[in-house]
């Protein structure tokens, strides 16, 4: 053991346990002193020290009196959500959203605006720094400020460098999205596919709060698909796992934006709806999925089949996510997620047809609760995620420069903003 090591595990041990409180609080609160006590296992004065000093940090305040069990009553305590704030942000393929949030991920701005289609890149960007910028501004001023700004693009995003592959629905290909913005905020910049955002916005505040596998279908112009395995998204090696709008469901199917035929993505979408309808209709066929949602909420009995149709081809994809990756719940958001038991009816019974028994029976299918606001509300969830993590060092690099920091980033560190080397951060869920 080295000569720092003592100081490594001091300052280790310290912020370990000062996140365990946080978490506590932020989950549990408002407790009291011997409450944190209780619950972590730690001792009343290593709690007292820990919570002075993250009061004097501004994430934690003392919010009344609790209840005597005998002696003087407890000050409780919570975290302090008005500590700091988070931008999130939603570049879909026909709007801009942003939304600004609390530590506890309560939304207190929000502007979305129309994308015009065919818009590059840059413009984009530079409009969606504008109501970032905007939204900062319209907001109290924070203690801590603006921690980070979280990012959902629809497309393959390469992770963590934040830059979008491709996007075939907007046509944007190789889009540095991350450097663009760190250009103009100097801020943790953390860029995600909109459907894993979706599904860490469900671990948060949705329906997923007390799941720890999940599988997120984000229906719109084309298809995502989240997945959390224990309680962590899952990305694969670079960051591109989910793709399963782009899995073969016909061969000799209708041609894919990207490319292939019968893509998943080509028979479960919108567009793939307003075929459907139009399939039916001819010319007289709605242009656009909203008339045809509110259609079916008005009994019409061409958008209930066409809904219906989505549902079936959806299924199929959900029993393929069922048998492959055992998820105990599954949740379909994004437009499609909006028309309720339209299209919930028809994946559940094809789903139930084909996916096996027992995986089948151990999964929940429902539509999410979160609406349009999802994505970006999870892109700003990215950014509290790492805020709120706990940290653990690594067996195998206790050198003081790694775990405390030097000042200098090593070849391969991370270069987000967030946490680098030497320590690696574990998730903390919303249990």
């Amino acid at each position: 053991m080295g000569p720092y090591a003592s100081t490594a595990d001091q300052f280790l041990v310290k912020a370990f346990n000062q996140g365990i409180v946080l978490h506590l609080l932020r989950v549990q609160g408002p407790l009291s002193r011997a409450d944190i006590a209780k619950l972590t296992g730690l001792n009343k004065t290593t709690v007292s020290v820990l919570v002075d000093e993250l009061i004097r940090r501004h994430l934690v305040r003392e919010v009344g009196m609790g209840t005597s069990s005998g002696g003087r009553r407890p000050r409780l305590l919570a975290l302090n959500a008005q500590a700091g704030l988070v931008v999130g942000a939603d570049v879909a393929v026909d709007y801009l959203l942003v939304v600004v949030l609390d530590l506890q991920a309560k939304t207190i701005w929000k502007r979305r605006v129309d994308r015009e289609p065919g818009t590059d890149a840059a413009t984009d960007l530079a409009r969606l720094g504008d109501l970032i910028a905007e939204g900062v501004a319209a907001v109290p001023e924070t203690p801590l400020g603006l921690l980070g700004i979280g990012v959902g693009v629809h497309g393959p995003v390469e992770h963590p460098g934040g830059r979008l592959i491709i996007a075939p629905n907007m046509g944007w290909t190789d889009v540095p999205v991350r450097e663009s913005l760190r250009e103009r905020f100097q801020v943790p910049i953390v860029v995600d596919n909109e459907a894993n955002t979706g599904a860490l916005a469900e671990l948060w505040a949705g329906a997923a709060q007390d799941v720890s596998d999940l599988f997120y279908f984000s229906i719109g112009m084309g298809v995502g698909t989240g997945i959390v395995l224990d309680g962590e998204l899952y990305r694969g090696s670079a960051g591109t796992a989910g793709e399963m709008g782009h899995t073969t469901i016909d061969p000799s199917g209708p041609l894919c934006t990207c490319g292939n035929r019968g893509c998943l993505e080509t028979f479960v979408s919108e567009r793939a709806l307003l075929r459907y309808v139009r399939e039916t209709l001819g010319e007289a066929a709605p242009k656009s999925p909203a008339e045809v949602f509110a259609a079916a909420d008005q009994g019409e009995a061409w958008a209930i089949a066409g809904l219906a149709q989505v549902g079936n081809y959806l299924g199929i994809g959900v029993a393929n996510a069922i048998n492959t990756f055992n998820p105990e719940l599954v949740v379909i958001g994004g437009p499609m997620g909006s028309t309720g038991h339209h299209v919930l009816n028809s994946v559940r019974r094809v789903a139930e047809q084909r996916a096996l028994p027992f995986p089948f029976s151990r999964a929940r299918i429902v539509t999410s609760s979160l609406g349009e606001e999802a994505c970006a509300l999870g892109a700003g969830i990215l950014i509290l995620q790492e805020f709120f993590r706990i940290p653990q060092v690594r067996t195998a690099d206790r050198a003081p420069e790694n775990v405390l920091g030097s000042g200098k980033r090593r070849q391969g560190a991370s270069t987000s903003g967030l946490p680098e080397v030497g320590v690696h951060y574990s998730t903390v869920g919303n249990a």
